[in-house]
């Protein structure tokens, strides 16, 4: 895991996740593990896989639901570079929805994407 860890903080993302693909099986389903993995997905953009992660962490600690926060706040702006506007807005409120002071990191662009009709 440390070596994991140390990966992911290097940016180098698919050895992160290569790496945690080499733990026993048991070990891949705890919470900081899985944290990790929602972290690398979301750098990734790995987004189907990325939300199945998500939606385990969800009712898990404060620093899951940060990490499960920022995940959809990640893919709303993906939807909306894309132009789907209606995805944005369901990703941007499950981002809210996961971890309320995930709104100090919206920016302008995202207030805007929130809002728009």
């Amino acid at each position: 895991m440390e070596q994991a860890t140390g990966y992911w903080e290097l940016g180098m993302f698919s050895d992160a996740w290569d790496t945690v693909e080499l733990l026993p099986p048991d070990e891949k389903t705890e919470s900081p593990v899985l944290d990790l993995r929602l972290r690398i997905l979301t750098a990734l953009a790995q987004w189907e896989l990325g939300e199945q992660i998500a939606n385990l962490l969800l009712h898990a600690g404060d620093d899951e639901r940060r990490t499960v926060a920022r995940f959809h706040h990640a893919r709303a702006r993906s939807f909306w570079q894309c132009e789907r506007y209606d995805d944005a807005r369901r990703e941007f409120r499950r981002a809210v929805e996961a971890w309320l002071e995930v709104r100090r990191e919206f920016d302008d662009d995202d207030l805007t994407a929130l809002f728009r009709d």
